[in-house]
């Protein structure tokens, strides 16, 4: 199967796991081997306290996502490149390291998720979970990376079915707004 990576996987409704009940992934990466992703629409109740980029000195917080069910590092989407471990998709940048995580936080510059704990799939299990239904793809953007959508979920859907719909009608093309047409 080719990589996934940079894709939003959409929670399906048959999906048992209550860790992912109505949540979009995002594909951090993803091979033979295994994959690794982010929920976008799970905020978490901790928060940090960060100094806004500027001289004022402003504070303000960061809410903290839960990222998935697996225990693991404090980890950033964000749009600064010189702070990257990877860039996720265009503009999308993923810092697990403290040195770039350090920074990211002390500058406080928007866009900026911050997780904690992630999203993690053994070699072939997330393929198994597709091929089951369990899970449809759809195309990530920064806007729906770094928006505060509260139905990201039904957006998201939205999306997956639509590019299913186009493949399976075999159209090339959908412009992004086709009811302008």
């Amino acid at each position: 199967m080719e990589s996934l990576a940079g894709k939003l996987l959409v929670a399906s409704r048959r999906l048992g796991d209550p860790n992912f009940t109505r949540s979009v992934v995002l594909l951090i990466h993803h091979d033979s081997r295994g994959a690794l992703g982010l929920v976008l629409n799970r905020a978490g109740a901790e928060r940090l306290e960060v100094t806004h980029d500027g001289d004022d000195g402003r504070r303000g917080e960061v809410v903290v996502m839960t990222g998935g069910p697996l225990e693991g590092p404090l980890t950033a989407l964000h749009t600064d490149p010189e702070n990257s471990e990877r860039e996720v998709i265009p503009g999308v940048h993923f810092a697990a390291g403290s040195p770039h995580l350090d920074t990211l936080l002390a500058a406080a510059r928007r866009p900026l998720r911050v997780f904690r704990g992630y999203s993690g799939w053994g070699g072939g299990q997330l393929e198994k979970e597709l091929a089951a239904g369990a899970w449809t793809v759809a195309d990530a953007s920064a806007d729906l990376v770094f928006g505060d959508d509260p139905d990201l979920w039904r957006r998201a859907s939205r999306l997956a079915f639509d590019a299913l719909l186009a493949r399976a009608l075999g159209v090339r093309h959908v412009p992004p707004q086709p009811w302008h047409n």
